[in-house]
């Protein structure tokens, strides 16, 4: 079994998001994934209507079979402004493949932490093998980032089967990752250097493949202009354990 899987964090509606949007269909008609993970994908009525999400809205031009959108959280303010209207942050995942079973996780939110993450945790089949992947957007400072990884693989060690954790992570220190996970997930970035936040000549993205049963066939991170950051593409296939 081989999976592609594209992972990117689509920055809201800032940026001119219908110029952006047209750029991200085009991106993934052209990479073609079997999964497509999302960050930062809002569902904000000052832009769209209500449950009209930004995973949606890509979906009516990709048209997947499954797009299952997850709330993080309702944001209350921006930039110092409050927010008097619905506006959601959350994940998305977009696939052909068979969903078995999806549901969310809250992770723990530190005292001064403003927001609230969460693990989108989606079950899935290819060739009649089930496998489990989290789609993550961890909090953007470096020890909340941290424990919200260590949390997430203590999660993943509860599994049947060890997950495929991909996302925004936003870890900065690669050497953090490499600690928190231990000898269980080879690490993208370790394979093969990118640099998934251009303006700061940094990398956010990852995927986590579990060291078991999994190997990276190619790994790639492009896409100028999509987002503030840039897509982190993996093709991976299952091997014998």
């Amino acid at each position: 079994m081989k999976l592609k899987i594209l992972s990117l964090n689509i920055f809201r509606y800032y940026q001119d998001w219908e110029t952006r949007k047209s750029k991200i269909i085009n991106f993934i008609k052209k990479t073609k994934p079997d999964i497509i993970v999302l960050q930062e994908c809002f569902d904000d009525s000052r832009y769209n209507k209500e449950g009209d999400n930004q995973g949606t809205q890509l979906n009516k031009e990709l048209g997947f079979k499954n797009c299952i959108y997850s709330i993080a959280e309702k944001l209350k303010s921006e930039r110092g402004k409050l927010i008097d209207v619905p506006v959601y942050d959350g994940l998305c995942l977009l696939t052909n493949l068979s969903i078995i079973q999806n549901n969310d996780i809250k992770l723990k939110k530190a005292i001064d932490d403003r927001h609230d993450r969460i693990i989108q945790r989606v079950v899935l089949s290819k060739e009649d093998n089930k496998f489990i992947l989290f789609n993550t957007h961890f909090s953007n400072r470096d020890d909340w980032a941290n424990d919200h990884l260590e949390e997430t693989i203590n999660l993943a060690k509860k599994e049947t089967s060890t997950p495929i954790i991909i996302g925004d992570l936003n870890i900065k220190v690669q050497e953090n990752i490499m600690k928190i996970t231990g000898e269980d997930y080879n690490i993208s970035w370790f394979i093969k250097k990118y640099i998934s936040f251009p303006s700061e000549e940094e990398t956010f993205d990852y995927v986590l493949l579990p060291k078991i049963g999994y190997k990276f066939e190619n790994i790639f991170c492009s896409g100028n202009h999509l987002s503030d950051h840039k897509a982190l593409v993996t093709t991976i296939s299952k091997v014998e354990k």
